[in-house]
């Protein structure tokens, strides 16, 4: 009797094996909903929707990029959630350019306007008004959603900027650098006049949703607003790029220099180093890493199911 009852029929084997197969991939999809639920799972949605389109970006691309349609009614922006993450992965975004603050460990692509499907804040970074021209003489303003502290995307590090970090933005032919001379985090939606050209000043501000306190300044009902003055350019080469941190490759530890040309002439800076305050683990900052994380996690599910089924039928 015992001797049977260790010898499954094949029926019963045959059984066993699907309800095994059937909890585990409930398991596992419950472990994937759970993820791509959270802030973290959307903060790497994002992160790889950014990676995405500034792929291979070349100054030419991003010329071309710009002839695509695109909206700059706000209004109509939304949210971001798992749902809408994913689907803007099917609606293409087209970057104009990159941006970087390397003091607060900020590196995002950059879009004109939000998009023709409002796209554009699920990749990175926006212009929010139109015919204002980088490195012009302009207030050229930029805006991105806050994700969260989970890893570092968009501008989530943007309330650890201070007056004096210094702001690369470039189109692939200049790089354009602004320092930052004030920063706050109550300014309300109705304040657009952060947003007005002041005459006779080449200006970049920064906009996001000042949610890293919801205590202090509510959900979505602040914005941390950082306002800079341009300090010069320089020609987007290779080498200009990634002392700029424009180019994705973070990696050096060598420290690069950078020549501007100013209205006094030339003056060479060195990207300052990460703050200490950066509350996001840099863990998380590259995408690759997580994915690694999740594909090893997926092979070792998988080892333990067929283990699983090699003791059932074996």
């Amino acid at each position: 009797m015992t001797k049977k009852k260790q010898n499954y029929s094949a029926k019963n084997k045959l059984w066993a094996s699907i309800r095994l197969l059937v909890s585990g991939l409930l398991f596992y999809s419950g472990v994937a909903l759970i993820f791509f639920g959270s802030g973290l799972g959307n903060s790497y949605l994002v992160q790889l929707n950014a990676e995405q389109a500034s792929s291979k970006l070349t100054a030419k691309k991003a010329d071309q990029n710009k002839q695509h349609k695109t909206t700059y009614d706000a209004s109509k922006t939304e949210s971001i959630t798992t749902k809408r993450l994913l689907t803007s992965r099917h609606k293409k975004a087209y970057a104009i350019g990159q941006i970087a603050i390397p003091a607060v460990n900020i590196h995002t692509p950059l879009f004109a306007g939000y998009g023709s499907h409002n796209q554009n804040l699920a990749y990175g970074v926006v212009t929010c008004l139109p015919e204002r021209i980088m490195g012009g003489q302009n207030n050229y303003v930029l805006a991105g959603h806050y994700m969260g502290t989970y890893g570092g995307a968009v501008l989530d590090n943007l309330h650890l900027a201070k007056a004096g970090d210094i702001v690369y933005v470039t189109d692939l032919h200049y790089i354009y650098a602004y320092r930052i001379q004030s920063i706050s985090f109550t300014i309300k939606p109705t304040q657009v006049e952060v947003e007005n050209n002041v005459q006779k000043k080449r200006l970049l501000t920064l906009i996001t949703c000042s949610d890293f306190n919801t205590s202090k300044y509510g959900y979505g009902t602040h914005r941390t607003v950082a306002q800079g003055e341009l300090i010069g350019k320089a020609k987007a080469t290779s080498k200009n790029l990634l002392a700029a941190e424009l180019t994705g490759k973070q990696e050096s530890k060598q420290t690069r220099k950078i020549t501007l040309v100013t209205d006094k002439g030339h003056k060479t800076i060195a990207p300052q180093k990460q703050t200490s305050l950066i509350a996001q683990p840099s863990f998380f900052q590259n995408t690759r890493t997580l994915s690694t994380i999740i594909i090893c996690l997926t092979i070792l599910f998988l080892l333990i199911i067929i283990a699983a089924l090699s003791k059932i039928w074996f």
